[in-house]
């Protein structure tokens, strides 16, 4: 999903792309935290499902987001 808009700015490096891929994960943490709280004692779903499902599917872009851009993250600009 992510490959077909994931296009690192030319003048990129990878100092910019560990602090995308930083905030990317701490986004994702802070997802998470919000679909475990839309359980009530971890077990029983106390909103509409559908919130859940699009929550876990923003957990999935960002995960694949996080996998494109790691590799330039800690690429020193040598092939």
């Amino acid at each position: 999903h992510t490959k077909a808009f994931f296009i690192p700015h030319p003048s990129a490096n990878p100092l910019n792309a560990q602090d995308v891929a930083y905030e990317l994960v701490a986004s994702t943490k802070d997802l998470s935290t919000v679909i475990f709280n839309c359980f009530d004692g971890g077990t029983k779903l106390v909103i509409k499902d559908e919130i859940v499902a699009n929550l876990i599917c923003e957990i999935q872009t960002k995960l694949e987001m996080i996998e494109a851009i790691l590799p330039m993250a800690f690429n020193d600009g040598e092939a």
